[in-house]
């Protein structure tokens, strides 16, 4: 409030206390009378305002901090591609070297070794196939159990007794839920 400052320090203190009451209300009337913004609300805003500058200034900083990071992370980059460079032509060289004296011996192929069967599900094991852990419910273990039950666990019916066949989804007995199915043209049979 300028102008009740502005009294308040013209007049002497008793009489500017008089005054002062009775500029507050007049003042108070004027901005109810125009619909302008009250003291108190001035007040909050010039807060909201010192606050938001404060938060700003910390913005700021750290801004300045990341960019002087990011630019450590380029230099830090460039000599990294350059060493790698470097490395490169070293390696090309002595590869140039080494091929003009030694001939390269080729290894017979070797045997591909079969893939071990994935083990067969225990009576307390997840249905999954290939996974190890014990069941929980239902005949899952506890991740597949979750998975199952939101309803991202392809292969098996979900809770509420439906398959996806290819981009459909199409609904079985409610009572197979959690059971094991495949796709055959275009059909899904549950196993048993």
């Amino acid at each position: 409030m300028a102008i009740i400052d502005l009294i308040s320090s013209v007049v002497s203190k008793p009489a500017g206390r008089i005054l002062e009451s009775s500029v507050r209300t007049l003042v108070n009337d004027l901005i109810r009378d125009h619909d302008l913004a009250s003291a108190a609300e001035v007040d909050a805003l010039r807060r909201s305002l010192r606050g938001l500058e404060g938060r700003a200034d910390d913005l700021q900083a750290k801004l300045g901090t990341a960019e002087a990071e990011i630019t450590e992370l380029r230099d830090a980059l460039a000599n990294s591609n350059a060493a790698l460079a470097t490395a490169n032509a070293g390696l090309a060289a002595l590869q140039a070297e080494t091929h003009d004296h030694v001939e390269p011996e080729v290894p017979a192929p070797a045997e591909q070794p079969t893939p071990a069967p994935a083990p067969a599900a225990t009576p307390d094991g997840c249905q999954v196939p290939g996974c190890t852990k014990k069941h929980r419910s239902k005949g899952f273990c506890s991740s597949h159990y979750q998975r199952w039950r939101r309803g991202t666990l392809t292969g098996f019916v979900l809770t509420d007794g439906t398959v996806t066949v290819g981009d459909k989804t199409r609904k079985v007995n409610k009572k197979l839920a959690g059971r094991a199915y495949t796709v055959v043209d275009g059909k899904a049979v549950v196993a048993d």
